[in-house]
C-alpha cells in the first residue's frame, strides 16, 4: 500500500507532531509523553504492516484571491454550490454581542468576504427551526469539473465497493484523491465560539498564500457548518427554537438543524470531523470512556482518535495561556461518565460513516459573568482554544490522510464482508486507557434483517417510515421481487430486506437492533443507552442471525413503495388504522377538517364515504390504507370529536404531539390563575411538568378545574408530576414507585387487550427514561401495560431494575367524571419512539 507524502500544515501550531509512521512492530516508539506520539500505520485488510512511502500530488502555487460573483452550483453530490448570501436585519439584542463575538447578522457579509477566493464555497443547506439559514463552507483549492467527476467517483467508490476502492488505494488512485474534513459548530447555541473560531481559520484558508495552507487545500475538502443552531446563537439558548438539543437528535432527526448536518455527513463521509461545544472548565477533547457504541469498528477509530486528540492537546498546551494548563481527554483521564454509546451525538452518529469523531468542549463559561473585560477575556482565549484544536486536526489529519483513508475503507470492508469486529490492538490505546475504556463489545451481527410490511398491495405506513429512515441513512435496503428464503425461513415476495454485508452495516444495525442490558457493564452513563427503530417505530422487524440470504431474489430500491390507499368507489364509510404515526395524523386532519369520525370496536376509525375527496388527501398525505365499510359495522361505534388539548410538558413532548397534529396549546397554573387560559378552551390536559401544579391554582380556578373534570374532561399525566397531579385532585386511586432518575432502556411489556389505550395491536415494548410503576392499583383502575414478569429489562441501563418486574406502568380510569390515564413509561420521549405515540393519542381521544 502507498501513503502520501507526510507534509505539516499549520506549522507555528502542530510541527512538533509531525512523526513518521511506526510499524505494527514498534507501535509505542516514543513516549506518549514526550513531545508527539507515533503516529498510526496504514494496514492491510488482514494485518498492520510498514507501509512504504510515495509521494503524493505536489502542492499548487498560491492562487490569488478574486473578485467576481459567486460560480454556479455544482453538479455533483460532493461539489459545493456557491450561494448568494443576503444580509439579514441586524438584531442588538443578539447574544453574541455582549460576549464580543460574532452575532448572526455579521456572518452573511463575513461569507460574501470569504466567497471572493476561489478557494471558497458557501451554501445555504437549509434553514433552523425560526427560518434563519444554515451555512455550509468548503475550503477547497480550484477543480474542474472533471476533476469534480473523478473525486464523486472515488468518494462514492468507498461505500459502493470497498474492495474494488482498497484495490484503488493500493494502486495509487487515491493519491492524488481530496479526502473531506469537516467541523460543526455552535450546535448549542450558548457555546459560541466555535463559529468564531472557524471564521478566522476560514480567512486565512480563503487568502493565505503560506504554503501549509495551499497544500491542505490542494489535498482536502475542508467543510465547515458555520452555526449549528443561529436560534440559539441569537437567544443565547442551548437548545433550538423548537427547544430541541440538537446534540441528541442525530439517531432520530427530529429537526431541521440535525437533519441539515446529517446531509453534509452522509455526503462527504468525511475522515475526521470536529463538533465544538463548551464550557467544561478544563479543555476537553474526546475520545471518550466506556461504554463504547457496540456496532463501532472501535478498533480502527480508536488508534486515530487518540492519536489526534493528544495532537489537539499539545495545540492547545502551546497557547501558553496561563489559564488554559489542562487537557481532559476522558478516554485516558476517567474511567466512566463520558461515554460515546448512544448515536444521539454528532460525532457518535458519524463515526457510523467512517468518520473519526470528536467532541471539544473549550474551558471558560462566560455565561452570567457581569464584568465586561472578564466575559471578553474568556471568550477570547476560549476561541484562541478552538482555533488551536481545529488547525491541529487539520494538520494531522493531513500527515495521516492516507492512513486515514486506509482504516475507513477497512470498516467499510469489514462490513461489506459481513466480519465480526475485533478488540483494541493498538498498543498506545492500550497503555493510555483509564479503567475498563480499552473494553469493547464485539459483536456479531445478524445475516440480515427482513421488514415483511412490504408485501401486498398496500403495505403498511410503519414499515415504508422505517425503510425511508434507513434509505435516508445511507443503509442499503433492498424489496424481494418474488418469494424467498434467509436463514432456512420463508418470506413473500414485497418484503423488504436488510443484507448485512454492507459498508455501513454498523449504523444499519444499531437503527434495527434492540441493543443490550448494560447496567452491569458500567456505573454510570452519560446520556441514554436505549434507543431502537426496529422495536419502537412500530413496523415488525425480524432478525436473520445467521444461514443463507437468497440475494438473487432481492433488488436494491431507492424508495420506499407507497402505502396510501383509498377503497375505490364510495362505500357507507372507510374505516383505517391508527395504530401508527401516520394513522394518527390522517385522523387528526380528517378531525381539523369537520369529518364525522367514529371509533370502531376494534379500534379503527371511521369516516363517512362521502369525505372520500378528504380521504384520498389524507391517505397521499400520510400514506394510510382506508378499506371500505359497511354502513351497519360503523352504526353502534363511538364518535370521536377534535380535541382541543392543553400541555403543561416538555418541549420534545409538546413538540411531538403537535407533529402528530392536536396544535396543543402550553398551559400553567400561573396562566389559569391570571386568566390566560381558561379550563373550558380545553377537552383534554397533556401533564409531564410541575409548570402545572393543582395546589397553586387560586379558590376560583381550583373550582373551575373541578367542574372541568365533573363535565368530563380528559387528564393524561406522565412521570412524576403527572402522578403528582393524579395525587394532588383526588382521580385514581393507585400507589407509585420512581426509580432511578438515571434508568433508561426499551422494556418489554404485556398490553390489555381490551384496553382502549393500549389495545391488542400494541407494541410488546416500551420506553423508559425515569421511569416510575404502580405497586397498587384500586379495584375501579385498569392496568393498560404492565411490565412482563421475566427479563423485562431488554436494553439500557436500570440499577434495580428487578423491583419492577411485573408492574403496571400504564393504567387508566374514570374518576370524578374525568377520563385519567397515567403513563410510568416515556411514550413521547425526544420525539423517538414512534410506535408509541398512537397511545398517547389514544388516551386523549378516549372518552368513557
Amino acid at each position: 500500500m502507498r501513503i502520501g507524502r507526510s507534509t505539516a500544515v499549520f506549522t507555528g501550531i502542530a510541527v512538533a507532531l509531525s512523526l513518521a509512521p511506526v510499524s505494527a512492530a514498534d507501535p509505542t516508539s516514543g513516549s506518549p509523553d514526550a513531545v508527539g506520539v507515533p503516529e498510526p500505520s496504514v494496514r492491510t485488510p488482514d494485518e498492520r504492516v510498514p507501509a512504504p512511502d510515495s509521494p503524493g500530488r505536489q502542492p499548487s502555487h498560491a492562487r490569488q484571491p478574486r473578485a467576481t460573483d459567486p460560480a454556479p452550483a455544482g453538479d455533483l453530490p460532493g461539489q459545493p454550490d456557491n450561494d448568494v448570501i443576503e444580509d439579514v436585519p441586524v438584531n442588538p439584542d443578539d447574544a453574541s454581542i455582549p460576549l464580543n463575538l460574532t452575532p448572526y447578522h455579521d456572518i452573511p457579509p463575513a461569507l460574501r468576504a470569504l466567497q471572493q477566493s476561489d478557494r471558497i464555497s458557501v451554501e445555504i443547506i437549509g434553514e433552523s427551526t425560526q427560518g434563519r439559514d444554515l451555512h455550509l463552507v468548503v475550503a477547497t483549492s480550484p477543480m474542474t469539473d472533471a476533476e469534480w467527476d473523478e473525486w464523486q467517483r472515488l468518494s462514492d467508490l468507498r461505500t459502493e465497493d470497498p474492495q474494488a476502492a482498497l484495490a484503488a488505494f493500493e494502486a495509487g488512485e487515491y493519491d492524488d484523491w481530496k479526502s473531506p474534513l469537516l467541523v460543526n459548530n455552535n450546535i448549542h447555541g450558548n457555546e459560541w465560539e466555535g463559529t468564531d473560531a472557524s471564521l478566522q481559520v476560514l480567512d486565512r484558508l480563503a487568502f493565505s498564500s503560506d504554503q501549509e495552507v495551499v497544500e491542505l487545500l490542494d489535498q482536502h475538502v475542508v467543510a465547515f457548518v458555520v452555526t449549528n443552531n443561529p436560534d440559539g446563537r441569537v437567544a443565547g439558548t442551548r437548545r433550538n427554537g423548537n427547544g430541541f438539543d440538537i446534540n441528541r437528535d442525530y439517531i432520530t432527526q427530529s429537526q431541521p438543524e440535525s437533519r441539515a448536518v446529517h446531509d453534509q455527513i452522509i455526503r462527504y463521509d468525511p475522515l475526521t470531523m470536529l463538533d465544538m461545544h463548551g464550557y467544561t472548565g478544563t479543555t476537553l477533547i474526546e475520545p471518550t470512556t466506556g461504554p463504547h457504541g457496540e456496532n463501532y469498528e472501535y478498533d480502527l477509530y480508536i488508534r486515530n482518535a487518540l492519536r489526534n486528540g493528544l495532537a489537539m492537546e499539545e495545540a492547545v498546551l502551546a497557547l501558553d495561556e496561563p489559564r488554559v494548563d489542562a487537557v481532559n481527554i476522558p478516554y485516558r483521564n476517567q474511567t466512566s461518565g463520558w461515554d460515546d454509546w448512544p448515536p444521539i451525538f454528532t460525532p457518535m452518529y458519524a463515526m457510523y460513516h467512517g468518520v473519526v469523531g470528536h467532541t471539544v468542549e473549550i474551558p471558560l463559561n462566560p455565561r452570567g459573568i457581569e464584568d465586561e473585560a472578564e466575559r471578553h477575556e474568556r471568550t477570547r482565549i476560549n476561541t484562541a482554544v478552538a482555533r488551536a484544536a481545529i488547525e491541529a486536526n487539520f494538520a494531522w489529519a493531513h500527515r495521516n490522510r492516507m492512513s486515514l483513508l486506509a482504516d475507513q475503507l477497512e470498516m467499510f470492508r469489514r462490513g461489506e464482508a459481513g466480519e465480526s469486529s475485533r478488540p483494541i490492538d493498538d498498543e498506545l490505546a492500550l497503555d493510555l486507557a483509564a479503567g475498563d475504556n480499552a473494553k469493547t463489545f464485539q459483536q456479531d451481527y445478524p445475516r440480515a434483517y427482513v421488514i415483511p410490511g412490504g408485501t401486498g398491495r398496500r403495505g403498511d405506513p410503519q414499515s415504508a417510515r422505517l425503510v425511508r429512515f434507513l434509505l435516508d441513512n445511507d443503509v442499503e435496503v433492498h424489496q424481494a421481487r418474488r418469494p424467498f428464503r434467509a436463514g432456512g425461513e420463508r418470506y413473500p415476495a414485497g418484503a423488504y430486506v436488510v443484507d448485512m454485508h454492507q459498508a455501513k452495516r454498523g449504523l444499519a444495525n444499531t437503527i434495527l437492533d434492540v441493543g443490550r442490558d448494560v447496567t452491569t457493564n458500567f456505573p454510570t452513563m452519560y446520556d441514554i443507552s436505549a434507543w431502537s427503530h426496529g422495536e419502537l417505530w412500530g413496523a415488525d422487524v425480524q432478525r436473520v442471525s445467521d444461514g443463507a440470504l437468497e440475494t438473487r431474489a432481492l433488488d436494491l430500491v431507492t424508495q420506499a413503495a407507497p402505502t396510501g390507499w383509498v377503497a375505490p368507489g364510495q362505500p357507507p364509510f372507510y374505516a383505517f388504522d391508527t395504530g401508527s404515526l401516520a394513522g394518527v395524523q390522517a385522523a387528526n386532519h380528517l378531525l381539523d377538517a369537520d369529518v364525522r369520525t367514529v371509533r370502531l370496536d376494534d379500534g379503527r376509525f371511521a369516516v363517512p364515504g362521502s369525505a372520500r375527496e378528504h380521504v384520498t388527501e389524507a391517505a397521499d398525505t400520510f400514506g394510510v390504507a382506508f378499506s371500505a365499510l359497511g354502513r351497519g359495522e360503523a352504526r353502534d361505534a363511538e364518535r370521536v370529536d377534535d380535541v382541543r388539548l392543553g400541555a403543561a410538558a416538555g418541549a420534545d413532548e409538546t413538540f411531538t404531539l403537535d407533529r402528530m397534529g392536536f396544535d396543543p396549546a402550553t398551559v400553567t397554573d400561573a396562566g389559569f390563575n391570571t386568566g390566560e387560559h381558561a379550563f373550558d378552551d380545553f377537552d383534554a390536559l397533556y401533564v409531564s411538568s410541575g409548570t402545572f401544579d393543582v395546589d397553586d391554582l387560586n379558590e376560583t380556578q381550583r373550582a373551575a378545574f373541578d367542574a372541568w373534570l365533573a363535565d368530563g374532561g380528559v387528564v393524561v399525566g406522565r412521570g412524576g408530576a403527572g402522578t403528582a397531579l393524579n395525587g394532588d385532585a383526588g382521580l385514581l386511586d393507585v400507589a407509585v414507585e420512581e426509580a432511578r432518575r438515571d434508568a433508561n432502556g426499551i422494556v418489554a411489556v404485556e398490553n390489555d387487550p381490551d384496553s382502549p389505550v393500549t389495545g391488542d395491536d400494541t407494541l410488546p415494548t416500551s420506553f423508559v427514561s425515569s421511569p416510575l410503576y404502580f405497586t397498587s392499583v384500586g379495584d375501579d383502575v385498569r392496568v393498560d401495560q404492565r411490565l412482563r414478569d421475566e427479563d423485562f429489562f431488554l436494553a439500557g441501563h436500570w440499577v434495580g431494575q428487578d423491583q419492577a418486574a411485573g408492574a403496571p406502568v400504564v393504567v387508566s380510569g374514570e374518576a370524578r367524571g374525568a377520563d385519567v390515564t397515567l403513563f410510568g413509561t416515556e411514550p413521547l420521549y425526544r420525539s423517538h419512539p414512534e410506535g408509541l405515540f398512537s397511545q398517547v393519542a389514544n388516551a386523549l381521544w378516549w372518552n368513557g
